[in-house]
């Protein structure tokens, strides 16, 4: 019973018209908007900084001001790390057929498809759930250097690998 019910999730979620082109793309959409946003946010904060004026209660200042620097701060940090995505993401070659899980692999299972390369999480393309996830995450770990054909154990769940692009 056990092997009918996992041919017949094989037969019906057929994940392998995923392009990965599509991915990245979507990917790059989103970075690019996440980007935008958070530089209008930084903005934002250098203009508070800006128009904060010195006030007779000089430690109120000083504490409203390194408070907005902090927020800066934040905000700085997470900018490089999207920049830092970005740049990984545009570094993956698209039209690369792998034959072993690494970064910029798209992989197929029986019931999920995964993207190796960033640590971005759940995306919705087609009404098909891609998970973008780094290979040096759990899941990562236990796909990375596999190919077509292999059993992968993680979390008491087994996942063969069907297909990889």
């Amino acid at each position: 019973l056990w092997f009918e019910w996992n041919l017949i999730r094989i037969l019906l979620f057929d994940y392998t018209h995923m392009d990965k082109k599509l991915i990245v793309s979507h990917l790059e959409v989103v970075l690019k908007g996440q980007i935008s946003e958070l530089s209008i946010e930084i903005n934002s904060v250098n203009e508070e900084i800006a128009k904060e004026t010195k006030s007779s209660a000089g430690d109120k200042f000083e504490t409203s001001r390194e408070m907005m620097n902090q927020e800066r701060g934040r905000l700085e940090e997470r900018m490089a790390h999207l920049k830092r995505q970005f740049n990984v993401l545009m570094g993956f070659q698209q039209d690369k057929v792998s034959t072993l899980v690494e970064n910029g692999a798209l992989v197929a299972t029986a019931s999920h498809l995964l993207f190796f390369g960033l640590a971005f999480g759940k995306l919705i393309i087609n009404d098909k759930v891609v998970m973008v996830l780094s290979l040096n995450s759990p899941i990562g770990k236990a796909f990375v250097s596999k190919q077509k054909g292999d059993l992968i154990t993680f979390m008491n769940q087994q996942h063969i690998i069907k297909s990889i692009y």
